[in-house]
């Protein structure tokens, strides 16, 4: 006769071995089946897959990496700048080039434009003075980077930042003591006396034909390249949109 306990612990290890090979059997299955698609379904997969958005401009306007020429002719309060001289037109380039590339600040011009040009152009016609004179007024208001500061009038009167009226009252002074604009311009920069010193030491009244410190005669030419990108920013890239100006 069969020992029960004997019987019972036989059917316990018998269990155990079906239980066990049905586990280790799924995990075996498990382990050997792949846990994506197959390689090609993956690679239509990851053709027909869309692209993400781009994120875009808020506003896109003219390309601005384009090569901008300078212009063959400009003037400065109706004086013709000598540009068909190849030291004047190599001067005044160098200073345009660096005007119409620095992107940041001549939108920061244009969008000070509407605020400032309107005030300043009804002074300047209250004063019998040309409308050119504005671009003084713009590059007195910030100096280009790595430039040191024009050192201010001892008078104060003739700061734009203190007295506009004033600075452009004493622009006017100075025309009816040299009679040329570009002198006007190398005066307020240099002084009154020192550029009447150097035209009768140099024994030259025009501002092209004289040796002037470097400051004084960048001053000059990076007025008429402000007037040159200003007066006409759409030919050279700029657009801005409606609104974005200052109020």
């Amino acid at each position: 006769m069969i020992d029960c306990s004997r019987l019972g612990r036989l059917v316990y290890l018998v269990t155990a071995l079906f239980i066990a090979a049905g586990v280790f059997g799924c995990a075996t299955t498990r382990s050997t089946t792949p846990s994506g698609p197959p390689p090609q379904a993956a690679a239509r997969t990851e053709k027909t897959v869309a692209p993400g958005p781009v994120q875009r401009p808020a506003y896109q306007g003219s390309v601005m990496a384009a090569y901008y020429p300078s212009p063959d002719k400009i003037d400065f309060c109706g004086e013709p700048v000598p540009l068909g001289q190849e030291d004047v037109r190599e001067r005044f380039d160098k200073e345009f080039t660096l005007v119409v590339y620095n992107h940041a600040q001549v939108y920061r011009w244009l969008k000070r434009k509407g605020r400032y040009f309107p005030w300043i152009e009804e002074r300047l016609r209250r004063l019998n003075l040309p409308e050119d004179l504005k671009y003084v007024a713009i590059a007195e208001s910030e100096p280009p980077l790595n430039t040191p500061e024009k050192k201010k009038s001892a008078d104060m009167r003739y700061d734009f930042a203190v007295s506009p009226d004033g600075a452009f009252q004493y622009l006017a002074d100075l025309y009816r003591s040299f009679n040329s604009w570009p002198l006007v311009l190398a005066a307020y920069n240099y002084s009154e006396k020192r550029i009447m010193d150097e035209s009768r030491a140099q024994g030259a009244r025009d501002f092209y034909h004289m040796m002037l410190p470097q400051e004084t005669e960048r001053y000059v030419f990076r007025i008429l390249a402000i007037k040159a990108v200003l007066s006409d920013p759409a030919r050279y890239g700029y657009e801005l949109p409606k609104g974005a100006g200052y109020p």
